[in-house]
């Protein structure tokens, strides 16, 4: 079983992302705060990023929600730029969080 995330990301002169910027720095904020364990235990995927809201569905292990939101908030940069990444929304499906 899997849980899903929606994450928004916040930032005042980030005028460009790409999902593979924001995965990469996702990951290494998982990598940095639980270690290779961590990283395999939470299991985040990236499922889909929308480079014009800035918004992103990312998948982890059911029991490693809590675990995965902590790594999104303490994403502080992306490409050069400050940020921040919030999670809007937690859900069993990923339809329930495209559909809201």
């Amino acid at each position: 079983m899997r849980r899903y995330l929606l994450i928004r990301i916040y930032s005042d002169n980030l005028t460009a992302l790409s999902g593979e910027q924001f995965n990469d720095a996702l990951l290494s904020s998982v990598r940095k705060y639980f270690g290779e364990i961590g990283v395999s235990t939470i299991a985040p995927k990236l499922l889909r990023f929308d480079p014009h809201r800035f918004e992103a569905i990312v998948g982890c292990q059911k029991s490693r929600e809590k675990e995965l939101q902590a790594a999104v908030a303490l994403i502080r940069e992306i490409a050069g730029s400050s940020v921040a990444a919030l999670t809007v929304r937690i859900s069993g499906t990923i339809k329930s969080l495209v559909t809201s």
